[in-house]
């Protein structure tokens, strides 16, 4: 693998940055769970038209994985990996990344998902089910995998591999790459894990292939790994400091998120490049150590006696209480005490709170113009409280639809706006024309919502309304015989 330069990591709505910045852009990194969707056969799609778009920028491709973790005792999804394969084949991606956490929890009658990536267990064991999770996802990749140091908002805990011999265990055990965000380890510190320069110290950094820089901001007494804008002059700083001493760099990039895109100044953002350019020597990357054949699981040397919380124990028990269950165990009432619990299950209701407010808009609008945000809160709490999350908006958006009718909340015309919505998810999902039967006037619904008012006295009838993809304006009407 060669050098590839810097770029920007693809969200949807950056693409006056990316053609503001073209000419700067050596590559651009795109996650693929941004582009997927779940088809209401079951199936998996990618938005091809989005993919065009992105094949006609300048400059190299990389697959940042942002919904398929590799730090857990779940081994990763085997449909998911498939899809990341082929989609590095057809962009060309010299490698691809996943984040070292988990976000499924797994057990007899108790799997499911988190809504958010969380820390595993950093013990020798931990490491063993890492490296187990690592390999199983590098043998089903045509490229080569690094993953990357996620942000952990927990307190260090006694007997617990620091950061930096966690994932240099995982690494060097795995033969894998490593992605180095430089704002996630600078949030790290920020947030009382440790010393980064212990944490670089600890790290294998003649195998950090890609670096990652993004903003964060102050919230809770933590700072967030928020990615929320242009990085500070601290992390600036550091990556001045850090990106000569990666022998291995092939490629420096600029994470932000979605919501933040409408704040970014393109020229700040050419700024920002040109920096990173400057900063990182030109010199030639040194070449990779040859891949590893199923290495031998690194043994650990962590303390076994106190090593009593096995990584599955851990994971059920984190993954529960994030999602707000509560457990009476030991271990439960540990984690209950730590701090960054609230911020982990306030972080994770707002995903999912997002994640509705895309999917379901109208019937959003129409819940809180009716029942006040306070209703609405109280009313998404309970959903989030007995429905673990989904890995798909549009899978969150059914379940809460479901919950809606078995709770029955008293809103005039919640049903046709419900009906309306889900159309409109079906039509974006499956690329077609969705009818759906109400008995109000489906334009006074949409109009007014639309407007930020509860509709006046939309008439009533039986209405057949064929939705194509909202992303066009074209919403077809005609009144059923």
């Amino acid at each position: 693998m060669t050098r590839l330069g810097v770029g920007l990591t693809y969200v949807p709505g950056l693409d006056p940055v990316l053609d503001a910045c073209a000419d700067v852009l050596d590559v651009v990194e795109i996650e693929p769970q941004a582009l997927w969707r779940s088809r209401t056969d079951g199936a998996i799609s990618t938005d091809e038209d989005v993919l065009r778009r992105l094949a006609d920028l300048p400059g190299s491709r990389l697959l940042h994985g942002v919904g398929n973790p590799v730090g857990g005792c779940r081994l990763p999804d085997r449909r998911n990996a498939a899809l990341f394969g082929e989609l590095a084949e057809r962009l060309g991606a010299p490698w691809v990344s996943e984040h070292l956490a988990f976000n499924r929890v797994g057990g007899a009658g108790s799997d499911f998902h988190t809504g958010f990536m969380l820390p595993p267990r950093q013990t020798p064991d931990g490491v063993r089910y890492a490296v187990r999770s690592v390999r199983a996802m590098a043998d089903a990749l045509p490229v080569p995998l690094a993953v990357e140091i996620g942000a952990n908002y927990l307190r260090p805990r006694p007997g617990e591999l620091s950061d930096g011999k966690f994932v240099s265990g995982v690494v060097e055990g795995s033969g894998c790459g490593l992605l180095l965000d430089l704002h996630n380890v600078l949030a790290n510190e920020r947030n009382g894990r440790g010393r980064l320069d212990d944490l670089l110290a600890a790290l294998p950094l003649e195998r950090v292939w890609e670096v990652h820089l993004a903003g964060g901001f102050a919230h809770r007494g933590y700072w967030l790994d928020a990615h929320s804008g242009l990085p500070d002059e601290d992390l600036l700083a550091l990556a001045e400091r850090v990106l000569p001493r990666l022998p291995a760099l092939r490629a420096v990039l600029f994470e932000v998120t979605p919501s933040a895109v409408p704040r970014l100044d393109a020229q700040a953002v050419r700024d920002l490049l040109i920096r990173v350019r400057e900063t990182w020597p030109g010199r030639c990357p040194a070449p990779l150590p040859p891949p590893t054949s199923a290495p031998p699981l690194p043994d650990g040397t962590g303390d076994p006696g106190r090593d009593t919380i096995s990584p599955q124990e851990w994971e059920h028990t984190l993954g529960s209480l994030a999602i707000g269950r509560d457990l009476d165990t030991p271990l439960a009432r540990d984690l209950a005490a730590d701090p960054a619990l609230p911020l982990l299950r306030e972080l994770i209701g707002e995903f999912r709170g997002s994640a509705l407010a895309g999917a379901l808009r109208y019937t959003l609008r129409l819940l809180l113009l009716t029942l006040g945000e306070p209703g609405t809160r109280e009313l998404l709490g309970g959903f989030m409280r007995t429905h673990p999350p989904q890995p798909f908006a549009s899978q969150e958006a059914c379940a809460f639809a479901d919950h809606l009718r078995r709770v029955r909340p008293s809103v005039r015309w919640l049903s046709d706006v419900l009906q309306l919505d889900l159309g409109l998810v079906r039509a974006r999902l499956d690329g077609r024309p969705c009818t759906v039967t109400l008995g109000t006037d489906p334009m006074a619904l949409l109009t007014d919502l639309g407007a930020g008012r509860l509709p006046a006295s939309p008439r009533r009838a039986s209405f057949q309304v064929q939705l194509v993809d909202d992303s066009r304006p074209e919403t077809h009407l005609a009144p059923s015989t």
